[in-house]
């Protein structure tokens, strides 16, 4: 089953790894990238801080379902892919995906 499907034109579903800790944003969102391990695409994943609801840590397998917008560019000299920003409105911890 391929779990990285659009459900319309923005809504996505992936499942990835975390490449690094999430950061919070002053406005109190909570930034981090993932890579889709279906597809390799980068994304930026953007949620309430509140909101998460789990410890995430660099290497985690994570869920996200959520919305895709924009495309940050990647600064190529410092070896940075391209991210898609996905503000998500959920986000699950691998430990649960195992069980599923």
């Amino acid at each position: 089953m391929n779990t990285n499907t659009t459900v319309g034109n923005d809504r996505l579903s992936i499942i990835g790894t975390a490449l690094a800790a999430p950061v919070t944003t002053p406005d109190n969102i909570a930034e981090f990238p993932v890579r889709d391990v279906w597809t390799g695409r980068e994304y930026l994943v953007r949620i309430d801080a509140d909101d998460l609801g789990l410890f995430v840590t660099a290497g985690a397998r994570i869920e996200v379902r959520g919305e895709a917008g924009w495309t940050i560019p990647g600064r190529s000299w410092r070896g940075e892919a391209s991210r898609t920003i996905l503000q998500a409105q959920d986000v699950a911890a691998g430990e649960l995906l195992l069980a599923a």
